[in-house]
C-alpha cells in the first residue's frame, strides 16, 4: 500500500511550494497531493490554477467543494453548487487525477429533517455519479459529521446502509478524525465495507475537535499502537485503498516528522515493521 496522496490542507491550502519540495524530497516511493477545490481565500483559484503546470506528472486526486449539498431543488444554494462542483471536474482533468471525493452534508438540520436529507443527500449523489461516469471520473463518499458541530446526517448504520443504495461503482472514504469524533468502531467498519473502501483520509485528533492531528501524535485520541492495528486491518481489508494524509497547518508536524509517519505507515500495512 504505497498510494500515499498529501492533502493540501497542511500547507493552508496555499504554500504549495512547500508541497511540492515534500513531495519531490521523499526519495523511498513517488508521493501525491489531494487537492482541494474551494476555501475561503479569495485568492484560492488563482493560486491553484497556478498549480496545474508546476505540479504536472504528481499523481493526484480531488476533494470537491466544501458548501452543502443537500440543498433546496431549484434554489440560488443548489445553482452555487452545482457551478462550483462544474469547477471540480475541471480540475479532476486539469490535475489527471484518479479519484474525486464528496461530502455528504456540510451543515446541521433539525431531528424533523434527518430522514429526508439523508434521501436528499442519495439523490444528490446519485445524479453526480451519472454525470462523472459519463466524464470517466471516479467517485467516493466520505463520512463526515460530529457532535460538536452537531452535523453529523449518516450515523455509523445509516453511513453502512449508503452503500448499500449506491451503485458499486461509487467507492467509500473513510476519514479516520471523523469516524474517532463520532467514537465509531473503525476496525469493525473496515471490516463491514471492505473492497468498497477506496481510499482514507488519515488523521488523528483530542476526541472533541476535529483538529486534523499527525496520525502518531502522542496528544492524539488513537494512541500509536491503536492506529497501527488499525492500519493493519486497513490493509487486511481494503489493501488497494489510497492514502490521504490529511494534517492541519499548526505547526504539529513537518516535513521530516511527515517523512516518518509515511514510512510507518507504509511498514505497518506491508507488514514490515513489528508489532
Amino acid at each position: 500500500m504505497d498510494k500515499i496522496y498529501i492533502s493540501t490542507y497542511g500547507v493552508a491550502f496555499s504554500d504549495y511550494k512547500l508541497l511540492k519540495k515534500q513531495i519531490i524530497g521523499f526519495k523511498d516511493f513517488r508521493l501525491g497531493v489531494e487537492y482541494a477545490t474551494s476555501w475561503k481565500d479569495p485568492n484560492f483559484y488563482e493560486k491553484l490554477d497556478a498549480q496545474i503546470e508546476i505540479m504536472r506528472g504528481i499523481p493526484a486526486t480531488i476533494h470537491s467543494p466544501f458548501v452543502e449539498i443537500c440543498t433546496v431543488p431549484g434554489s440560488p444554494e443548489e445553482k452555487y453548487m452545482e457551478e462550483i462542483f462544474e469547477r471540480a471536474c475541471g480540475y479532476y482533468k486539469a490535475f489527471h487525477a484518479t479519484s474525486m471525493v464528496f461530502h455528504t452534508n456540510e451543515g446541521a438540520f433539525p431531528k424533523s429533517e434527518m430522514k429526508a436529507k439523508r434521501v436528499r443527500a442519495r439523490e444528490v449523489l446519485l445524479r453526480w455519479h451519472e454525470k462523472l461516469s459519463r466524464e470517466n471520473i471516479s467517485m467516493t463518499v466520505e463520512n463526515v459529521g460530529y457532535p460538536l458541530k452537531k452535523n453529523l446526517l449518516f450515523d455509523y448504520e445509516n453511513f453502512i446502509r449508503l452503500f448499500d443504495d449506491l451503485p458499486g461503482e461509487i467507492g467509500c472514504l473513510i476519514d479516520t478524525g471523523h469516524a474517532m469524533l463520532n467514537d465509531w468502531n473503525i476496525e469493525e467498519l473496515v471490516r463491514t465495507l471492505g473492497s468498497r473502501i477506496r481510499g482514507y483520509h488519515l488523521n488523528n485528533n483530542d476526541g472533541i475537535h476535529d483538529s486534523h492531528y499527525p496520525l502518531y501524535d502522542r496528544e492524539g485520541y488513537y494512541s500509536p499502537e491503536k492506529v497501527d492495528s488499525m492500519l493493519r486491518t486497513i490493509a487486511v481489508y481494503s489493501p488497494d485503498a489510497d492514502l490521504g494524509i490529511e494534517y492541519a497547518p499548526d505547526g504539529r508536524f513537518d516535513t521530516e516528522s511527515l517523512y516518518s509517519d509515511i514510512r510507518r505507515i507504509v511498514g505497518v500495512t506491508s507488514g514490515t515493521l513489528n508489532k
